[in-house]
């Protein structure tokens, strides 16, 4: 499972009935019949919880004034007799919890355990004898995790159905760790403790991308470090990611760019292990299911390895903290609170269904164009949506890392210091020097020299209102920029000019290679405003890195990427990112013809020589040869 070139299918579980109270409030029959139906619909992969407080009830027998005590003291009262009661287990928790897996094994379902489960949906499942204590750094706690987790992990190991291990759900909520210090001690503690009582499951690392020191503690080169897999959890209803239209290019892209970012920036295997909505606050029922469409499809095609969505069922019918607690949604799942599956479960079983019919198991990854360097995750999410819509298949680094080798280099809204800090701007001019091409976005950078590599100067700044709309000989881009800065070239040549004709966008030969300059921050006007996407704004990262596709298609809301087989055989997966249908003319690159195509939605999606019809947030495979090829198709 999660392999490269695959797409695992997975979600969030808790009860139908009881939800996080389904340990103390124990029903196999009903749990059996929710196994039963997500395996009928597709699922292979659950995420599970075991709830802190339930499984480790400790808490805390209060000594006479003038005694002292460990606070852990009294824990085996309530469990008599029991082998856990040096970790504080309760034992028929855990039988339970046999009996579970033994479900899931049943219907062939594996599982990721989060054995610290002591956050959900923003209440905190501690036992009580923890709970005014740091959980992160204080001893009596730590001692008390690491028994739990160690007994747990030890009777559980050599169930089947467990697949992976993880410390808990979303961690990194369980109270404040002040600095990244204190987020490794803890990493290695926890983990390790994992480790040495299971060697050979892997362990997931703390949700999150958190590119840069300053989005820290919780940093994913760190949490990489002492993790097999890494993941995120990206809702789109949460800041700039959701402001616009749920079924357009903004959303779709969302959860690829956040899972093959972290990815490539930590360099250990990620997937989504979380993602979901609110919905009723969102868009409707048929809504979702388009979403949940374009979403497999674009993440299929950036081997994002994985998608869990959350949650199984809806939990509106809870009374019981935190599902009536003002800020939790409830309405979250692909199957109501009775098990009446949501129009978005039929998508997820018609997408299971199309990658089984597949000839081949794993599509291989797409070839990068570019490296870009960034240091925050909104910026790299617009400007993967940027470079897709260019043909470009983007690879990030944090600018925080020792630069990595490639042909073309991106900067994409550039501020601060961070490039000269970690030296790379250094390794970056010795790169173009020697015949690399640089695309820099400014967003008033401080780098040494940059008049003499970017071929320009600074006029003027100041505060206030650009000229715009800017022009690019053949298009143009009104942009709502607040700070006026006026440059003029020296070496290089202007290819863009504002209203007021000052020159923003220029050329440089520097050394053997080139430096593309755009004196505005494109990526985060484009973020921070709704409709920027729907512009031209993707044709300035064109003019850098022209491309001839395999399978051309016009708007550039419907993406391409190339998967190559062999030499002479590749698959070509098209995307609709957007809410309005496609129907027109597509362009095969010269020598190159369609031997197939493939789609989980033949009612929407239908290809007739060069004639492409696809309705909104859908996909289609194409399998394209060479012509004339004496190669053998390959055996997949």
């Amino acid at each position: 499972m999660l392999e490269s070139g695959t797409l695992t299918l997975g979600i969030n579980y808790w009860a139908s009935q009881t939800a996080a109270r389904m340990w103390r409030d124990w029903h196999p029959d009903e749990i059996e019949r929710d196994l039963r139906l997500l395996a009928e619909s597709g699922f292979t992969l659950l995420r599970v919880f075991p709830t802190w407080n339930d499984f480790q009830p400790l808490d805390v027998r209060q000594p006479a004034e003038g005694n002292a005590a460990d606070p852990g003291s009294g824990t085996g009262e309530d469990l008599p007799g029991t082998s856990a009661v040096s970790a504080g287990v309760d034992e028929q928790m855990m039988d339970r919890f046999s009996a579970f897996c033994d479900l899931a094994e049943q219907y062939h379902l594996k599982l990721i355990v989060c054995i610290l489960t002591g956050q959900m949906t923003g209440r905190l499942f501690i036992p009580r004898a923890l709970e005014r204590r740091n959980l992160y750094t204080d001893p009596v706690a730590l001692k008390w995790e690491a028994r739990y987790v160690e007994y747990f992990v030890r009777r559980m190991k050599h169930h089947p159905a467990i697949s992976a291990w993880e410390s808990g759900n979303e961690t990194n909520y369980l109270g404040i760790a002040e600095n990244s210090a204190r987020v490794e001690a803890w990493l290695r503690y926890i983990h390790s403790t994992i480790r040495l009582a299971d060697p050979e499951r892997p362990v997931i690392g703390v949700n999150g991308l958190n590119i840069s020191s300053e989005e820290a503690p919780w940093l994913s080169r760190l949490v990489a470090q002492f993790s097999d897999f890494v993941t995120v959890h990206p809702y789109i209803m949460w800041g700039k990611a959701g402001i616009e239209e749920f079924n357009g290019i903004r959303s779709l892209l969302f959860c690829p760019a956040q899972s093959s970012g972290l990815e490539q920036i930590t360099g250990k295997p990620a997937f989504v292990e979380e993602t979901g909505l609110w919905r009723p606050m969102t868009v409707s029922l048929e809504g979702v299911a388009k979403y949940l469409r374009g979403m497999l499809w674009n993440l299929w095609s950036a081997n994002c390895r994985g998608m869990l969505w959350w949650c199984a069922f809806d939990q509106e019918r809870f009374d019981s903290a935190p599902y009536d607690w003002s800020l939790p949604g409830l309405e979250h799942g692909l199957f109501s609170g009775t098990g009446d599956p949501r129009p978005g479960a039929e998508i997820i079983l018609r997408f299971r269904h199309f990658l089984d019919r597949l000839n081949f198991s794993k599509l291989p990854e797409a070839k990068a164009d570019a490296l870009f360097l960034v240091s925050g995750r909104e910026i790299l999410h617009s400007s993967f949506i940027l470079a897709r819509q260019a043909g470009i298949v983007p690879r990030y680094q944090s600018t925080e890392e020792p630069l990595r080798d490639a042909r073309i280099y991106f900067l994409p809204s550039l501020s601060g210091r961070i490039l000269a800090a970690s030296g790379n701007w250094k390794r970056l001019r010795e790169k173009v020097r020697s015949g690399a091409t640089l695309f820099l976005v400014w967003d008033e950078p401080e780098l040494p020299g940059w008049q003499e590599v970017c071929g320009i100067d600074l006029v003027s700044r100041r505060e206030g209102p650009a000229a715009s709309p800017y022009g690019f000989g053949g298009f143009s881009l009104q942009l709502p920029h607040v700070r006026h800065t006026v440059f003029r070239a020296e070496s290089a040549r202007i290819l863009g000019t504002d209203r007021e004709g000052n020159p923003c966008f220029f050329r440089n030969s520097y050394g053997k290679g080139s430096v593309y300059t755009l004196t505005f921050p494109l990526e985060r006007l484009c973020y921070d405003t709704a409709g920027l996407y729907d512009s031209d704004a993707w044709k300035l990262y064109a003019e850098a890195v022209p491309k001839e596709p395999l399978v051309s298609v016009f708007p550039p809301c419907i993406t391409e990427s190339e998967h190559f087989f062999n030499r002479d055989e590749a698959g070509v997966v098209l995307v609709n990112n957007s809410m309005k249908p496609f129907c027109g003319a597509i362009r095969r690159k010269d020598g190159w013809e369609t031997v197939s195509w493939h789609t989980d939605a033949p009612e929407e999606v239908r290809l007739s020589g060069d004639h492409l019809s696809m309705n909104s947030n859908s996909g289609i495979l194409l399998i394209l040869k060479q012509k004339n090829s004496s190669a053998e198709q390959i055996q997949r």
